[in-house]
Formats: structure tokens, sequence, C-alpha cells
């Protein structure tokens, strides 16, 4: 888990990137350093390393300047947190209801059996495809 500094350091650069605007909340009103970034990070524990690398590349710049010298020397370390700080964001329900999105919902219903059925009947009509494995001969 990241460190208060860390996380205070990662709220001002994140509310670089994600300012209040139009009527949405900057990450920090969106709750995303103490609550979503967290949640990310268990989606994506991939980003850790970046997350560290682009936290101490950012010392003590101020935020905005923070965010160029990531974007133009840490570019790596620059994506992971970016990478963080928007999917943390996408997480906080408030802000999907701010932006019309329900959240991943399935596109085929699943009720609907003639269909599924129907699929299946044509793979059974085809019957079975296949390819023998070449082998290598002494001319190969």
């Amino acid at each position: 888990m990241l460190t208060d500094e860390e996380r205070q350091k990662f709220a001002a650069i994140a509310d670089v990137l994600i300012p209040s605007a139009e009527g949405m909340p900057s990450a920090s009103e969106a709750a995303v350093p103490e609550k979503w970034l967290d949640e990310a990070l268990r989606h994506r524990p991939d980003l850790t390393a970046g997350l560290r690398a682009a936290l101490t590349a950012a010392g003590d710049l101020p935020p905005a300047e923070a965010v160029d010298v990531l974007n133009s020397e840490h570019i790596p370390a620059f994506e992971a947190l970016g990478t963080l700080a928007a999917g943390a964001y996408f997480l906080n329900p408030e802000v999907k209801q701010l932006i019309g999105y329900p959240g991943q919902v399935p596109t085929v219903p699943r009720d609907d059996t003639d269909t599924y059925f129907d699929l299946l009947e044509n793979v059974l009509e085809r019957g079975q495809v296949y390819r023998d494995v070449p082998t290598a001969g002494p001319d190969a």
C-alpha cells in the first residue's frame, strides 16, 4: 500500500490530470486517492512499481511541473500513473452516473435460448471440421 506522503503526492498529480470541470469532480473530489486507487491497484497490481517510480521521479516538484517532467522523461512511469488515475476515477459510481455509463452490461439477452439453439444447430449441421497436422517428411 501507499504511504500517506505517496498518496498526497498522487492526489496532487491526479488533480492536474483530472481537474474539476464542466460538472465533473476532480480526482480528489471523486475519492480517487483515498478509495478508488486501492481498488484500481487490486485490479492492476502490475502497475504498482510504475506508480511508485512516477511518485519518486516527481520528487518535490509542483504537481503541474511533475506531470510535464514525467510525461517527457519518465514515460513508462507516467503511463502507469495515468492509467491508474483514470481507471480509479471511472471506478467511482458517481462518476459513472455523471457520464451516463452503466458499466459493463451483457449484449446478448440471457433468455434468448432460441437464438442460442439456432447457433448450435448450424454448428451441428456443419459437422466436424478439422485439418490433419502436417508431418515433416523426408523432403521437408
